[in-house]
């Protein structure tokens, strides 16, 4: 098995995005993964061990640095400038450039088919990406997906206040300027993101379990099977797998597993949940 980096890949909007690539000698399968919220590719240890068992399977596993990897980040761009991001300055609908970015990685190096994996705020991505893109995938994996507005709104008692906030700071130019206090008590965010991501008709809001409105458009848009699992030890708002369920009208295939005391990275149920991933694709 062979584990490389990839460092010469630009999306395509010209940040250049690295990537772990668990190489398969059949060119046939790959997984892609999308991580989640201020995450990095030397995080999730999950995401490694279930690359390495699909690889030692013949199926190839991409680990994708997203623009929104950290919580603040310098990303270098191929003219040789940067641009300051990470999860405090990202737009949501840029990740589109990021997935697009591993998917056509994939299949420079020989790879026919394709299944888009995400891990918590990585699977609101990976479901837009579906709903905009409708691409050719065999299916979608989704660890541990979250109500991204319904779980702010529960816990963030100011937030029409926060919103006013980064409104008028975008109205005067600044974008950047981050708000006046810590987000949910974890991290500063830029007024732009804030605004994109918690305002009315935001495109994170495409998993909205806690408000669970009749249609849920992009998810409804999903055609390809899905595997969705999260761990019993997670918040309230992660464990309504079957309402996901009834909400996949048009999937064909939906499949969903709660991971018995695992929290929300799985820790100590790496090899549970690869079991899993392997046994689901070995199905196609």
């Amino acid at each position: 098995m062979n584990i490389e980096f990839i460092n010469d890949a630009y999306t395509e909007d010209g940040l250049r995005l690295p990537m772990v690539h668990f190489e398969s000698q059949e060119q046939d399968i790959c997984v892609i993964f999308i991580h989640g919220m201020c995450q990095t590719i030397m995080d999730n240890y999950f995401a490694v061990v279930c690359g390495k068992l699909l690889a030692e399977n013949n199926i190839g596993f991409f680990y994708e640095h997203n623009r929104g990897h950290s919580i603040e980040n310098d990303i270098l761009k191929k003219d040789g400038t940067y641009l300051r991001c990470g999860c405090m300055y990202e737009i949501f609908e840029d990740s589109i450039y990021d997935i697009d970015l591993a998917i056509n990685q994939a299949k420079t190096l020989g790879y026919k088919r394709i299944i888009l994996m995400g891990h918590s705020y990585g699977c609101n991505k990976v479901i837009y990406y579906y709903y905009k893109r409708q691409p050719e995938v065999l299916g979608l994996i989704l660890a541990s997906a979250p109500d991204m507005l319904g779980s702010h709104f529960s816990v963030q008692d100011d937030y029409e206040e926060l919103l006013k906030e980064a409104e008028k700071n975008i109205q005067n130019g600044f974008p950047q300027k981050l708000l006046h206090k810590m987000v949910e008590e974890y991290m500063y965010m830029s007024s732009g993101t804030y605004y994109n991501w918690y305002k009315n008709h935001s495109n994170v809001n495409n998993l909205p379990i806690l408000a669970n409105p009749e249609k849920w458009e992009q998810f409804e848009s999903i055609d390809v099977p899905i595997l969705t699992f999260s761990g019993t030890e997670e918040a309230e708002y992660y464990l309504h797998l079957d309402l996901l369920q009834s909400k996949a009208v048009n999937c064909n295939k939906f499949d969903y597993k709660y991971i018995k005391g695992a929290n929300h990275f799985y820790t100590n149920k790496e090899k549970e949940i690869s079991d899993l991933v392997l046994n689901w694709i070995k199905n196609f």
